[in-house]
């Protein structure tokens, strides 16, 4: 069999684009995003970019089956509609991409969560494979989450649940998030919210941070290996923010693993020890403690679970 899908996987920093054959994958693309346009305006690059993939692997109309696509946002994959959106892509509720797949490559199409994707992408093919019940939490421009309870994945009625667990308030009055609420972990622990907070800080033009071309946590940690006192505040700030959510999404849907990814966990060696102290002390978990684990397939997850929903309609 020599059936080929592409999976992508759009981000608020960057879209992913991934060519899988035979469970392989062959290749990769990654390109910038720009989710503060519009989705509109990101297709003919998307476009081209898989035509790309098809051509430089000589793939022919006969091979290529599928397009599976994770959104940043509320999606019904019963209906390949964008429901809801924030702050990323926000023409994209009127956009129907399954007519947009129709019409340039005739193949089948699977829309759904990009974080959903990834939890399944953990589950099935990479850090959690030895259970079914389990949480993923992405950290990157956002904070994403999912949950598969019981081996099934977990939607709702509304495709709602369990995918909005970085809009946990963990600061009751805290700072407002783009979704509209008040004191989310987003709003505190992400890359966006990151930049803000440290550019607001009294201290910044005493750190070190002041001087750097781009604030992101790869720039925060490696000043707070430099011994910047801003920077090790905020990496520990951070790391709390981190694990208090956890904590909440271990009380709501009673996980026997949480995979954390994102581009973070390049230093799970030093992180997960430290979210897990902070988890293991607050968790309530009479049964036992919660596995905390590091993504296996970390920026690949979501390709990979594009695909995998697609092949077996999930």
């Amino acid at each position: 069999m020599n059936d080929v899908f592409v999976g992508i996987d759009l981000g608020g920093t960057r879209v992913k684009l991934g060519l899988i054959k035979n469970d392989v994958l062959m290749e990769k693309k990654i390109i910038p995003a720009q989710s503060h346009q519009l989705l509109a305006a990101s297709l003919p690059v998307i476009k081209s970019q898989i035509n790309d993939l098809l051509q430089s692997n000589n793939i022919d109309k006969q091979e290529f089956k599928g397009i599976g696509f994770g959104f940043p946002g509320l999606v019904s994959p019963q209906s390949n509609k964008i429901l809801s959106t924030n702050a990323k892509y926000d023409d994209a509720l009127s956009i129907q991409l399954d007519d947009w797949v129709k019409e340039n490559w005739n193949v089948d199409f699977f829309l759904e969560n990009d974080v959903r994707l990834a939890a399944v992408a953990e589950w099935k093919l990479g850090a959690a494979k030895d259970t079914n019940d389990l949480v993923v939490m992405t950290l990157g421009t956002g904070v994403g989450t999912s949950v598969i309870t019981s081996g099934k994945l977990l939607r709702g009625k509304h495709f709602q649940a369990g995918c909005l667990g970085g809009h946990i308030s963990v600061v009751y009055n805290g700072r407002m998030c783009n979704c509209g609420n008040r004191g989310c972990v987003e709003a505190y622990a992400s890359t966006w919210a990151l930049k803000e907070r440290v550019e607001q800080h009294h201290a910044f033009y005493q750190s070190s941070l002041s001087t750097v071309p781009v604030i992101d946590f790869e720039t925060l940690f490696i000043e707070a290996e430099n011994r910047d006192a801003l920077a090790i505040e905020f990496k520990n700030d951070c790391i709390g923010l981190w694990s208090a959510a956890i904590v909440n999404l271990i009380h709501a849907y009673d996980p026997e693993v949480v995979v954390i990814g994102g581009g973070v966990m390049q230093r799970h060696e030093e992180l997960i020890p430290l979210i897990k102290e902070k988890v293991y002390q607050h968790a309530w978990t009479p049964w036992g403690k919660v596995d905390i684990r590091p993504s296996q397939l970390l920026s690949d997850a979501g390709i990979y679970g594009a695909v995998y929903c697609l092949q077996h309609k999930i």
